[in-house]
């Protein structure tokens, strides 16, 4: 029998994160919580923030994709040279193309997508640089950690739902 109660806890503690902060815009915050469940990739989880949150448009759908799945790509990468003894060149390494090309339309909040997917990665490096990028860009501590806790509430939604999938519900 599904723990369902569980789940619940899991998803109003987003909820609750979501409206009681000030601190991010609707917008980046919609980033940071589609990020974090597609980096995560959790079909329930996603249907969730979905209805949470609601939808977002065709432009910011493409920002959040090409977030995630440069992280996909940059995080596993550069954990691994920084973890093995290599001399290669490591700018630009993975040869992406410049974020201008990609035509992102709100780089603030492609940014925390960017720190979202990397803490889902474990990119620790990569979340670094992009704290950094956000910070450039005027953002302050509080909201960067805002997102750090909305991407952990996420988390712990996707644990959650594998939990009552795979070993509560045997």
């Amino acid at each position: 029998m599904p723990i369902t109660g569980d789940a619940c806890e899991h998803s109003e503690l987003l909820n609750v994160l979501i409206s009681r902060q000030s601190l991010l815009s609707t917008n980046r915050m919609q980033y940071i919580v589609y990020a974090a469940a597609l980096a995560s990739k959790n079909n329930h989880v996603l249907q969730m923030i979905q209805h949470l949150v609601g939808d977002v448009t065709i432009n910011q759908r493409q920002d959040i994709h090409h977030a995630v799945v440069r992280m996909a790509a940059t995080n596993a990468y550069y954990m691994a040279m920084h973890s093995v003894e290599l001399r290669c060149d490591l700018s630009n390494a993975m040869q992406l193309a410049p974020l201008k090309e990609l035509d992102v339309e709100d780089q603030t909040s492609y940014y925390y997508a960017c720190i979202t997917a990397c803490l889902v990665n474990n990119g620790y490096s990569c979340l670094k640089n992009h704290i950094t990028l956000l910070r450039s860009c005027d953002e302050s501590d509080d909201s960067i950690n805002m997102a750090l806790k909305l991407t952990a509430s996420v988390l712990a939604m996707c644990q959650s739902n594998f939990n009552n999938n795979c070993f509560l519900d045997k």
